[in-house]
């Protein structure tokens, strides 16, 4: 099973769509983050809708949330680059945002958005007491209980990027507050870079890929093959 792990578009679909035909896949992992680029239009901002509405239909692709289509599902979570005209143009393609998922998984890759750091794992961990912290839930459980309990929470922004919040959740975390969970691997976009960032730590048996690179890299997970593979357009 080959799956194609797509980065933030930023209304640039037609450049993952050249991506998705050029690579052999079975099926296809968007991070989330389909509007909103610098000086971007508003019919690129509805055309990028309503590419999304049409992707959201086909069975082999997964969409994930980002935090700039949050702030198109709800405007109390607005970030830069939104607008109200935008807003109007992307609702008026009539694509559905609350079917974006918050996360999926590739194999034993965590897919998000931003990633999903130890630090507010272990902070927002709900436990009966303290000595039983470390090891109360595991990561999926977490994810699954708060996305029906605590679903903001998952949409804190820290001081890294102008929030207020301790640590910033799996649409927000800042690739400079990111730290690996032990035993788990990630790949997630979000943070901007000119190369993709990568750190492998066999002692805790973790590891990530930060891939926004603004379409200029993409991954490929093999399940029969070498595992995740970081590709260049």
């Amino acid at each position: 099973m080959k799956t194609l792990i797509i980065p933030d578009i930023h209304t640039r679909f037609d450049k993952a769509e050249a991506i998705i035909s050029s690579i052999d896949h079975d099926n296809i992992v968007f991070l989330g983050d389909y509007f909103d680029e610098f000086y971007d239009t508003l019919a690129q901002n509805q055309q990028a809708a309503h590419w999304l509405k049409e992707s959201m239909k086909k069975k082999d692709r997964i969409h994930l949330l980002g935090n700039h289509d949050l702030a198109y599902m709800d405007q109390d979570h607005r970030c830069s680059g939104f607008t109200e005209n935008k807003l109007v143009a992307i609702e008026s393609s009539g694509v559905d945002l609350t079917k974006l998922q918050h996360y999926c998984w590739v194999g034993d890759w965590l897919c998000t958005h931003a990633g999903l750091s130890n630090n507010f794992y272990k902070y927002n961990q709900k436990c009966p007491s303290p000595i039983d912290k470390d090891e109360c839930v595991n990561v999926n459980n977490f994810l699954h209980n708060m996305e029906d309990e605590d679903k903001d929470l998952l949409y804190n922004v820290s001081i890294h990027r102008g929030g207020r919040s301790k640590f910033g959740g799996i649409l927000w975390c800042d690739y400079d507050e990111f730290i690996d969970i032990d035993h788990i691997k990630q790949i997630f976009g979000h943070t901007k870079s000119n190369e993709v960032r990568q750190r492998q730590d066999p002692m805790h048996d973790s590891e990530h890929y930060c891939i926004d690179t603004g379409l200029k890299h993409f991954a490929l997970h093999d399940s029969d093959g070498d595992g995740m593979e970081i590709m260049k357009l």
